[in-house]
């Protein structure tokens, strides 16, 4: 089993875990100069691979073949039935399932799928026999996105060999637990990527992805506010957030910021909750590098009336601290083959 090198690249950090399918062994997260990924793309990938080649350098972590983490906005991943066909009948098909869904030429799309549940046929309405179904959980990214990651990787002397969409690293995580844990970790529960840039809710039925509901507000919001408030870059205004320099977490106008987070995802939680029959959402993970704001916390305890959990609970090795919230879809793009 050979260990491998998981990369997720965000917009203001990228997040570096070591580790195969049966665990992690390191990880690291290391601040990104401005505006090097704009827009979930990388405005130079030689200045990228040069960062990433530094990181590995300064956080002493070998090259290795390298699995990385798709942004959520640069991926389309669904649940789908379809009728029982064959892997190469669904091959040819796949692409007319995401026509809606997709920019442009669907040939400029890399498709994927894993068989969720096999659906016996039954008899319709009309008495006639209706045929079996696939249950399926398909994923399509442009070949575009995946090219520029192998060009800077290769850059950086290293290899692409895997690239999995955000919400399914998070559900390795999740489907890992529940193969050593079925009874705790069973049911429906979500994972509150608190991003930079937006934040998403990930919700996952047994370990299985369903839905992803985002909202426009991040880290990058509070570092606007923090910035403005102390008269300082806004990058310089990260590093005060994240240290909570002069308290510049409990400021006013954040706390009002952290209200409107704490509102919006109990809005999501509730609209899926409409939405969804017998749906039963009580349990939250906290990600991203907004998890280790306190007051943020604090504020989500308050609002929610869910159980919050760190994103340590579901990490490999015991991995636990301010890192483990940063490096999550890191470490679960290592456990792919874990699960779906």
């Amino acid at each position: 089993m050979s260990t491998l090198l998981g990369l997720d690249l965000g917009a203001s950090a990228m997040k570096l875990a070591t580790g195969d399918r049966s665990g992690v062994s390191q990880i690291a997260s290391v601040l990104l100069p401005s505006d090097l990924v704009r827009d979930h793309k990388m405005v130079s990938e030689e200045a990228v691979a040069q960062e990433v080649k530094n990181a590995l350098r300064e956080q002493h972590m070998k090259k290795r073949p390298c699995a990385v983490v798709i942004p959520a906005e640069s991926a389309i991943v669904r649940r789908l039935t379809v009728p029982y066909m064959s892997p190469e009948q669904l091959r040819v098909n796949l692409p007319y399932e995401f026509h809606d869904f997709v920019q442009g030429d669907k040939d400029q799309y890399f498709y994927d799928y894993a068989v969720v549940a096999v659906g016996e046929g039954r008899e319709g309405e009309d008495g006639k026999e209706e045929p079996p179904t696939l249950d399926l959980l398909a994923a399509a990214t442009r070949k575009e996105t995946i090219a520029a990651y192998r060009r800077m990787l290769r850059l950086a002397g290293m290899k692409l060999v895997r690239a999995v969409p955000e919400c399914l690293a998070y559900g390795n995580l999740l489907r890992a637990k529940l193969e050593q844990h079925p009874e705790e970790y069973r049911g429906e529960c979500a994972v509150v990527d608190l991003g930079h840039q937006s934040v998403r809710l990930h919700i996952y039925q047994n370990g299985v992805y369903n839905t992803t509901r985002t909202i426009e507000l991040g880290g990058r919001s509070l570092d606007a506010i923090i910035a403005d408030t102390a008269g300082v870059d806004p990058h310089l205004a990260t590093g005060y957030k994240m240290s909570n320099y002069q308290g510049a977490q409990e400021i006013s106008a954040c706390r009002e910021l952290y209200s409107r987070v704490a509102v919006e995802i109990m809005r999501a939680v509730n609209f899926y909750g409409f939405n969804t029959p017998d749906a039963d959402l009580r349990d939250l993970y906290l990600s991203g590098g907004l998890a280790n704001v306190t007051a943020l916390r604090e504020e989500l305890e308050r609002t929610l009336q869910l159980t919050l959990h760190p994103i340590d609970e579901l990490c490999p090795g015991g991995l636990s601290g301010p890192e483990t919230s940063y490096c999550a879809a890191a470490m679960g793009v290592l456990l792919q083959g874990n699960g779906r």
